[in-house]
């Protein structure tokens, strides 16, 4: 009878162990770009794609690539290495990359709203 008890007490306890295992920090290794640093990356992706895609110089089609030639892993200080074992790494933590994608976000709206106001409010000369 005592064995039984135990034996449901742990099988009740058993799904909050787990949560609480799952909520210890996942340590990033030396390879990989820290969440902060990704982040950065992933938004100057969006930036220099949403540039191209805009032509906001209005260059022909064909110049596009050397037009917006921004390159954000070099911009960064970042091989396409360590990039894609980031990528791999993260894709395989997916709580962490949702967050990173959160984060992504937030900046890109920041960058919105900041653009926005500038609109609305242009600096007198």
């Amino acid at each position: 009878m005592f064995k039984k008890i135990i034996n449901i007490a742990l099988l009740a306890c058993t799904p909050w162990l787990v949560a609480c295992n799952k909520e210890k920090e996942t340590e990033i290794p030396a390879n990989v770009l820290s969440s902060e640093k990704f982040t950065k990356v992933l938004v100057d992706f969006a930036m220099a794609e949403a540039a191209a895609n805009m032509n906001i110089k209005n260059v022909p089609v064909t110049k596009i690539d050397s037009t917006y030639a921004f390159n954000p892993l070099k911009e960064n200080n970042i091989t396409k290495s360590q990039y894609d074992t980031t990528l791999a790494f993260y894709s395989a933590h997916t709580d962490l990359y949702k967050k990173i994608y959160e984060d992504v976000l937030t900046e890109l709206s920041k960058m919105q709203t900041r653009r926005d106001s500038l609109k609305a409010h242009p600096a007198s000369k």
